[in-house]
């Protein structure tokens, strides 16, 4: 959800440089700083100190800006700094909901794939140094594509427990109401002219996946085969996705 957006703004662009390496490191930094970040709070919470996790949370934090800061000042990248702030709100946001264990929500994890998929507007941004209504195509697009799994992965956990019958046919619903705006808000911009086919194309395997085990659902779950499976989707919709802007 962090790489794969970041990717598809750098391939859309077709611009390797730098600025996009330090962009890159930058927010890996403010990624891996979340983690310590609520360690911390949850030590607080608690009314209990954790100098270590606090202190990596500073130290991460500072290397993002380190990595960060010259595309703003010497790169006149100026619209980095609301997006990174806005980054950094919901990752604080979504620490919250974290430390009250409310971040697998599906709220709490709809607004992180929201921060997290501003990395393929902002590659984009970094390597072109140009806003323009890509930006906005690379964010819905990343970030619809990814809402998918939340919804598809709550489905299947909750239909291996028989007990939770009512949270299944709860998740039922939710999966198979996304997924049907999902194809048709697709089908219209293909038919419209907005995007090109390949963009119906690069989400073809969730949409798949997701109307199929409607379905058929069965009450067993690998979760490693899911989790490569996701990965093996996400590759196709990285390449997909790209060729929607290039060709």
């Amino acid at each position: 959800m962090l790489y794969v957006p970041l990717a598809v703004g750098t391939l859309v662009a077709w611009r390797f440089s730098l600025p996009l390496l330090l962009f890159t490191l930058s927010v890996s930094f403010l990624f891996i700083a979340r983690e310590s970040f609520v360690g911390w709070l949850r030590a607080r919470s608690r009314n209990r100190a954790d100098d270590h996790a606090r202190l990596l949370a500073v130290i991460y934090s500072l290397l993002a800006a380190v990595f960060g800061a010259p595309l703003v000042m010497f790169e006149k990248l100026y619209w980095l700094a609301p997006a990174g702030a806005a980054m950094l709100g919901l990752m604080i946001v979504n620490a919250q909901q974290a430390m009250h264990r409310e971040d697998r929500t599906i709220a709490g994890e709809t607004m992180a794939i929201a921060g997290l998929t501003m990395t393929a507007p902002a590659a984009y941004y970094v390597a072109t140094g140009r806003l323009d209504v890509t930006e906005i195509w690379l964010w819905l697009l990343c970030a619809l594509y990814f809402a998918s799994s939340v919804f598809y992965v709550k489905l299947r956990v909750n239909t291996i427990n028989p007990r939770r019958e009512e949270a299944r046919l709860q998740s039922w619903r939710r999966c198979a109401l996304y997924h049907s705006f999902l194809l048709g808000s697709l089908a219209l911009f293909s038919l419209t002219g907005s995007l090109s086919l390949f963009a119906l194309v690069a989400f073809l395997p969730v949409l798949i996946r997701s109307f199929w085990y409607l379905a058929r659902p069965v009450r067993q779950i690998n979760l490693r085969m899911v989790g490569w499976l996701e990965v093996i989707y996400s590759i196709v919709f990285l390449i997909f996705i790209t060729l929607t802007f290039r060709v």
